[in-house]
C-alpha cells in the first residue's frame, strides 16, 4: 500500500448506555514511551443477574445489559453484549484482555430453548415442538468462552477503518448439570498500536470502469457525463490489465487479476466506486465477459454461488490481501457440507462495487443512455411496495418490511400492492410506476426468473401472480426506479436459455433482476438482489439487531434486514449515491452477524449484489 504513516495519540471518553439497569462504559488510556503510539481501551460492562422463564417446553434467559441474542442452530438462545468499535485505517489490536469477574451459579428447571434451524427464503413450516434432550449431549459448556471478537478494515463514507466487534456473554449454559453461569461485571482492556494513514495520491480518481477491449470506446461517453458531475472516472479494459498498461499484472486467474487491479487502483488512485461493466457471454459453455468468482459456502443444498462482494473486500484486518482463499488450494470461501470455513475472509467493502451484467453491446448503452438521462432528471418521492405473507410464522413478513421501508423514507408517498389487501400482480407494479418513483422494493420469494408471495394463511402452493420475466417487456414506465427485489436468487445473472438452476427447469435468456434494470424505455435503473439463498427471520426471538427496541425479527436479522438497511442509509443517514447505500447495509450486516461463523448469514452477506452504477446518484442531480 502506498501510504504515509505517523503516529498520533488518542485519548477518549466513551459511554455506551444499554439499559437502565445496565450498561458499558470504558476509558482509553494512552502510553507514548519512546515515540511509540501503544494505547489501551478499558471497558467496564455490568449486567443484572438472569432472570429464567419457562415455557411448556423449554426455558428462556433473559439479562437486563444484554442487547442482542445468540443464536446458532441447535444450540441454546442466549442473551449476549455486542459492541463495534471503530478505530482509524492503521490500527493494530495486540491484546484483547478480560480482567478477573466473579461467575455465579444458578440451577435451570428446564433445558434451554435450541434455535431453529435456519430458514432459506423457501415457504417451510419450522416445527415447534420439544426436541431430545440428547440435543446438548456433547456440549460441556456453551458459548466456550466469556467473549468473543472479529476485526475487519472497510469504507463508511469514503474513508476506511479497522472495525473490531467484541462480543461479551453474561451466562454460559452448562448442558450436563442444567445450570447456568454468570457473571454481573467484568472489565477489559483492548490493547492497540495506532498510526494514523492516508493515501498519498487520495482522490485522483472517484470511479473506476473495468470492461472489455471491444466496449472502451462506448464507456468514453459515460466517463464523459460522469465527469461533468464532478465523479472522476477512469475507463480500463481487461486488455489493459493484462498488457499492464497501468500496474504489474498480479493473480491467479482472470477474476484475481482483476481484484488485484481494483487494489492497486486503491492505492494509487483512490478510487471508491468500481463497475464492472460484463456479465455472461450468450451459448451454452459458460464463459464471461466480466470475470466473477464463486463462492462455495453449502447451505440449503446450495454449493456454490456467485459473489461479486469478492472484488469490494480488498483488505483483511492485517492490511494483507484478501483473497477468500487462505489455505491457498484454489477453492474460494470454502465451506462444504460436512466440514468447516476454511478460509478467512474479511468481508467488509473496501471500495463500492456494482455490475452491468450485459450480455451484448446493446445492453450496455441502454444502461449508459438510461444513466445519462436518470442522473440528468430527478425522480418522484414515491415509493413502490409489494408483499404479502412469505412463512407460515406469525406475522405477514412482507408487509412488516415494506411498512418499515416507509418508515425510512420520511416525506415519500408508497403505492402499496399487499396480498392482504389486494392480488399482488406485475399489472398492480406496472401501474404503480407509470405514477412516478424512486424506489420499488418487492419482499416476498424469488427465483432468477419469478418473484411472488402469499395471502395471510395461504397453501404453501397458492402464489400470487407476482412479477414474471416475461412481464418485464411491458414496463414503460418514464421514471426508472432502484429496484429492490427481496427473494431468493432474484439477482443471478449467470442463467441462460441452456443453464439455468433454481428457475423449475424454466429457460430464461436473462435473470429478472438484470433484465428489469437493462429494460429499454422503462424498467429499473439498478437492481439489488441476491445470487443465493438468503436466510429469513420469520417468527420472534428477541432484539436480533440490538437496537435497544424489539421488533418483528424478519426486520432485524436476514434479507429484511439487509434491504432496510440500504433503505435507512438513504433515508435517514442522507447517503446520496447508491454504492454507498449498499456498502452501509453490507457492512452493519457484517457487524451484527459474522460471528459466530454461520453459511446462512455468509451466503446473505455475500449474495446481496447490486447489479447497477455503485456511483449513481439517486433521484438524480435534476435539471
Amino acid at each position: 500500500m502506498k501510504f504515509e504513516s505517523f503516529f498520533i495519540g488518542l485519548l477518549v471518553i466513551v459511554m455506551i448506555s444499554t439499559g437502565a439497569m445496565g450498561g458499558m462504559s470504558g476509558m482509553i488510556t494512552s502510553d507514548h514511551a519512546s515515540g511509540k503510539n501503544s494505547d489501551t481501551m478499558r471497558y467496564q460492562v455490568t449486567f443484572q443477574p438472569p432472570v429464567i422463564e419457562c415455557t411448556d417446553s423449554y426455558a428462556q434467559v433473559f439479562v437486563k445489559g444484554a442487547n442482542q441474542i445468540l443464536m446458532q442452530e441447535n444450540l441454546p438462545v442466549l442473551p449476549m453484549f455486542a459492541e463495534i468499535i471503530k478505530l482509524p485505517l492503521g490500527t493494530k489490536i495486540t491484546k484483547i484482555q478480560p480482567n478477573d469477574f466473579t461467575v455465579y451459579t444458578v440451577p435451570v428447571p428446564k433445558q434451554i430453548r435450541p434455535a431453529d434451524e435456519p430458514v432459506p427464503v423457501k415457504r417451510e413450516r419450522i416445527s415447534d415442538e420439544k426436541r431430545e434432550d440428547a440435543l446438548y449431549e456433547e456440549i460441556f459448556c456453551y458459548p466456550e468462552n466469556w467473549y468473543a471478537s472479529t476485526q475487519g478494515v472497510g469504507i463508511d463514507r469514503g474513508e476506511r477503518f479497522l472495525f473490531l466487534t467484541l462480543q461479551i456473554y453474561p451466562v454460559r449454559y452448562l448442558a450436563s448439570s442444567n445450570q447456568l453461569q454468570y457473571i454481573t461485571t467484568t472489565e477489559f482492556e483492548i490493547s492497540y498500536e495506532t498510526s494514523l494513514i492516508t493515501d498519498t495520491v487520495q482522490g485522483i480518481y472517484d470511479l473506476l470502469v473495468i470492461c472489455p477491449d471491444a466496449w472502451k470506446e462506448d464507456v468514453g461517453e459515460l466517463k464523459t457525463h460522469k465527469e461533468n458531475r464532478g465523479i472522476k472516472t477512469q475507463v480500463v479494459s481487461l486488455t489493459d490489465i493484462i498488457n499492464e498498461n497501468f500496474f504489474p499484472l498480479q493473480g491467479r486467474d482472470a477474476a484475481e487479476q482483476v481484484k488485484y487491479f481494483i487494489k492497486n487502483a486503491l492505492d494509487e488512485w483512490g478510487i471508491t466506486y468500481v463497475l464492472l461493466v460484463g456479465g455472461r457471454k450468450p451459448g451454452i459453455p459458460e464463459e464471461w465477459i466480466m470475470p466473477v468468482r464463486y463462492v462455495h459456502i453449502y447451505w440449503a443444498n446450495e454449493e456454490r454461488y456467485i459473489s461479486d462482494l469478492y472484488f469490494a473486500d480488498i483488505y483483511d484486518a492485517n492490511y494483507n490481501f484478501s483473497s477468500w482463499d487462505t489455505d491457498e488450494n484454489d477453492i474460494f470461501g470454502e465451506w462444504k457440507r460436512t466440514s468447516v470455513l476454511k478460509d478467512d475472509m474479511d468481508l467488509y467493502p473496501d471500495v463500492y462495487v456494482g455490475r452491468w451484467a450485459c450480455r451484448m453491446k446493446a445492453e450496455l448503452e441502454i444502461m449508459i443512455q438510461k444513466t445519462i438521462r436518470y442522473e440528468q432528471g430527478s425522480t418522484s418521492k414515491r415509493v413502490i411496495l409489494a408483499g404479502g405473507d412469505n412463512f407460515p410464522q406469525a406475522g405477514i413478513e412482507g408487509e412488516i418490511v415494506c411498512d418499515k421501508t416507509l418508515d425510512f423514507l420520511p416525506g415519500y408517498d408508497a403505492e402499496k400492492i399487499y396480498a392482504s389487501e389486494m392480488d399482488v400482480t406485475s399489472k398492480a407494479m406496472k401501474k404503480g410506476l407509470m405514477k412516478g418513483s424512486t424506489f420499488i422494493h418487492l419482499h416476498g420469494h424469488g427465483s432468477p426468473i419469478y418473484w411472488s408471495t402469499h395471502k395471510e394463511g395461504g397453501e404453501e402452493d397458492e402464489w400470487e401472480d407476482g412479477l414474471k420475466f416475461y412481464d418485464l417487456p411491458f414496463f414503460f414506465n418514464s421514471e426508472y426506479p432502484i429496484a429492490i427485489i427481496g427473494g431468493c436468487h432474484t439477482a443471478m445473472f449467470n442463467v441462460s436459455l441452456t443453464v439455468h438452476a433454481w428457475t423449475g427447469g424454466i429457460p430464461a435468456p436473462e435473470g429478472i433482476s438484470w433484465w428489469f434494470a437493462r429494460k429499454p424505455g422503462g424498467g429499473a435503473i439498478a437492481s439489488l438482489g441476491y445470487t443465493c439463498f438468503p436466510v429469513a427471520t420469520p417468527g420472534e426471538d428477541g432484539d436480533l439487531d440490538g437496537d435497544g427496541i424489539n421488533e418483528a425479527d424478519c426486520e432485524e436479522s436476514g434479507y429484511g434486514f439487509m434491504q432496510l438497511q440500504l433503505i435507512y442509509a438513504h433515508g435517514i443517514e442522507d447517503e446520496e449515491f447508491l454504492g454507498e447505500c449498499w456498502g452501509y447495509a453490507v457492512r452493519n450486516y457484517i457487524d451484527l452477524f459474522k460471528k459466530p461463523a454461520s453459511a446462512h448469514h455468509f451466503h446473505t452477506i455475500q449474495g446481496f449484489v447490486l447489479l447497477g452504477d455503485p456511483s449513481l446518484k439517486i433521484g438524480g442531480y435534476g435539471q
